[in-house]
């Protein structure tokens, strides 16, 4: 089938298809490639990020746990503690103790002592009398303590010190030590309050050099150290946090009140979490570039492709007219304008079958123009072709929209008569001799179709008709002989 014997708009629906949406897909598939690789970046980089802050917090940690520990375990603070009898209490030792400790390591808010029973016996630098209960914060790491009998980080509270600074205890039980060097029974439990500032101020240096917000929070996710942008947790921060209290290391994506990115891990053996984020605006900030980009480029192209496709349909609006054009001069008769040769064995064909199937009559005339050669030489070849244009014009306006004339070739004019009896095509072969114009005469010759016979057999027998018309003086209709029906 040729191409514009297709539908012009499926064909430019097709167009469209087959240019837009791809390029639709692959700009879509470009942003989402680089959207999935800043992810992975994002992912790698953050948990990175998340696990060596975890690691940094928790060897100082670690190592403060080491130092109570070990100021727990010298033996002249043991004797010190009397066998865990308050009032054998040598104070002024344990007060140079927790002097000394208290030095050790910048950020230490102060240093407590509590007795077996969880009652304060000394601190430093506070000013509380000894046997005061502490409040539920203090109380709560000295049961832990107490019961586990190991060294205890806490969830973080307001301290009673100067300033109320907000602290996390690093406390260590005391107990005796037997001969053997196995502890004995537990005579107080040693506590240092380590002021959260200070990982705060590592928390920022860290995120500084990284380019990341770092958020620390305890074991009942607290925040220990935060963004100063983020003032408090969204669920995907909490979700986070629980992730890494259970021991994990991992990745959100986070779009509550701000759209962000997340690493977490947790810190080793305290129970505290530490996450690193960025924004999602300045993580995709090269995917909206990209995007951009891919507009700036894709609507252009769009543009011209929508061009391309109204191009293409006005072309092939021109190609069909210009097909239906070439496909009407291929069926026309260029001198008279009626059907040529070709066109006529095709429609004769045609009316037959149709004759045939709905059992109808059809008569074929072969019509000649009387001493045409003779006129022709005696007037001029205009002459004569302007006899045959007034001719075809004249009969044309003779015959019914269901007829077939057309120009069998030279002066030789061919007509189908469809539904027309013998009777009725001489009367109408009548009024095409009396429309002969320039005062020229024809002569007809008629065949009535037999129900069977090939459009050659019904042709021949009417040329035939038409040679008896001129050898009995022209100017006549003839009816061909009806042939028997074959048995």
């Amino acid at each position: 089938m040729a191409l514009t014997q297709l539908s012009r708009r499926w064909l430019v629906a097709l167009y469209l298809l087959v240019s837009l949406i791809p390029l639709l897909a692959l700009s879509d598939l470009a942003v989402a490639i680089s959207s999935d690789a800043v992810t992975r970046r994002a992912n790698q980089s953050l948990s990175l990020s998340a696990s060596l802050s975890a690691l940094y917090i928790g060897e100082q940690i670690q190592s403060l746990e080491d130092v109570v520990s070990s100021f727990a375990h010298e033996q002249d603070f043991i004797a010190a503690l009397a066998d865990g009898n308050p009032a054998g209490y040598d104070h002024a030792t344990i007060q140079a103790k927790l002097v000394q400790l208290s030095g050790v390591r910048p950020g230490i808010a102060g240093v407590v002592l509590l007795t077996a029973d969880g009652s304060l016996s000394d601190v430093f630098p506070y000013f509380i009398r000894p046997g005061t209960k502490l409040g539920y914060a203090s109380s709560d790491w000295s049961q832990a303590v107490r019961r586990s009998k190991e060294p205890y980080v806490s969830p973080i509270y307001t301290s009673i010190a100067s300033g109320s600074p907000r602290v996390t205890a690093i406390a260590a039980p005391v107990n005796e030590v037997g001969g053997d060097g196995t502890a004995g029974p537990l005579l107080g439990v040693l506590a240092i309050e380590y002021a959260v500032i200070n990982v705060e101020q590592f928390s920022r240096q860290f995120a500084g050099a990284q380019g990341v917000l770092v958020t620390v929070a305890d074991q009942g996710g607290q925040l220990v150290a935060q963004p100063d942008a983020q003032p408090q947790l969204d669920p995907a921060d909490r979700a986070a946090i629980a992730a890494a209290r259970r021991g994990r290391t991992g990745f959100v994506q986070a779009t509550q009140s701000h759209a962000e990115l997340i690493g977490y891990a947790p810190v080793p053996r305290i129970g505290w979490a530490v996450f690193a984020e960025i924004s999602a605006a300045d993580a995709f900030a090269d995917v909206d570039r990209l995007r951009v980009t891919v507009l700036v480029f894709a609507i252009p192209l769009a543009l011209i492709l929508l061009l391309g496709a109204w191009l293409l349909y006005r072309t092939l609006g021109y190609w069909q007219r210009a097909e239906a054009e070439v496909r009407r001069l291929a069926a026309i008769d260029s001198l008279t304008g009626i059907y040529n040769r070709r066109s006529w064995d095709d429609h004769l064909a045609r009316e037959l079958a149709r004759a045939r199937r709905e059992r109808r009559p059809l008569t074929v005339a072969m019509i000649d123009l009387d001493h045409f050669k003779r006129f022709n030489d005696g007037h001029g070849h205009p002459a004569g072709d302007r006899l045959l244009v007034e001719t075809a014009a004249a009969w044309r306006s003779i015959v019914r929209a269901t007829d077939i004339l057309a120009r069998y070739g030279g002066e030789e004019f061919a007509v189908a008569l469809a539904d027309c009896s013998a009777d009725d095509a001489v009367a109408i072969m009548g009024r095409f001799r009396a429309a002969v114009p320039m005062g020229q005469s024809c002569s007809a010759g008629l065949a009535c179709w037999n129900g069977e016979e090939s459009a050659a057999a019904v042709v021949a027998r009417a040329d035939q008709a038409l040679y008896m018309a001129k050898n009995q003086g022209r100017d006549r209709v003839v009816v061909a002989d009806q042939p028997e029906a074959a048995a």
